[in-house]
């Protein structure tokens, strides 16, 4: 998901005038555009850093099995005749990650510094009908007064909640049940007009939510010291002093 994201926010921080891109991943780019072309998802799934993050509600993709399985969904015709329009200018260094970001590309494919695939945040139209088909089960099972949205963004987990983030028209809205609770019962709390910002061109994002003198914040942190300080988190304030912060876990 964050890969998908954050494609949105490398339009507005392109520079003008791009270093070139090391000649390895020039190469490595072209020889994954010939894997694809040729529909040789086997030699693919050798280069992809796994998970390959699909948009909720779609599985992650955790392995080279289930690449190869879902290669067909991940890869349609529009999407092989737009890398067609390739070349050496549209990649995009970001933090040591390479990304297909000028000309027609917005954010399409990212790769490490080895050349391994890190995320695809092109949604092709088999996958968009899965995808579709997916969320309307799940808001068969939800609630009736919060059974729609037009995005999720999140669904996370903490021992105590549940809580999904969705876009709903133009607003942020917030829902979370209580441990052990279904989401087809009535939620504990719901939150609209969040508010949704990029913790600069680091990385990460920060959901923030109003509810009378408390402030409900959700943090994705990206940039971090130590593996214990990344991850999303959800912290309560009462009149801008924190008084808790709890780890979250992100499900589908």
């Amino acid at each position: 998901m964050k890969n998908i994201i954050c494609a949105a926010l490398f339009l507005f921080i392109i520079p003008s005038a791009q270093a070139q891109a090391p000649a390895s991943i020039i190469k490595r780019y072209k020889e994954i555009f010939k894997l694809i072309k040729a529909d040789k998802a086997q030699e693919l799934s050798k280069l992809v850093a796994y998970p390959l993050i699909r948009q909720n509600p779609l599985k992650d993709i955790t392995n080279a099995n289930e690449f190869v399985a879902y290669f067909p969904v991940l890869f349609d015709a529009s999407f092989k005749k737009k890398f067609e329009r390739f070349n050496d200018t549209v990649v995009f260094e970001h933090h040591g990650g390479y990304g297909l970001v000028g000309g027609d590309f917005h954010g399409d494919m990212w790769l490490d510094d080895r050349g391994n695939i890190t995320g695809i945040s092109v949604i092709s139209r088999r996958e968009t009908t899965l995808r579709n088909q997916l969320t309307k089960q799940i808001q068969s099972k939800i609630y009736p007064t919060v059974s729609h949205w037009d995005e999720n963004l999140l669904v996370l987990q903490s021992p105590k909640l549940l809580i999904r983030i969705d876009r709903v028209g133009q607003k942020l809205r917030y829902v979370s049940w209580s441990q052990g609770r279904p989401t087809s019962s009535k939620p504990d709390l719901v939150l609209i007009n969040g508010v949704e910002e990029a913790q600069g061109t680091q990385g990460g994002w920060t959901y923030t939510f109003k509810n009378g003198d408390w402030t409900y914040v959700i943090d994705d942190v990206e940039m971090c010291e130590t593996a214990s300080q990344c991850g999303y988190f959800l912290r309560l304030n009462l009149k801008n002093v924190e008084k808790s912060s709890t780890r979250l876990k992100v499900v589908k």
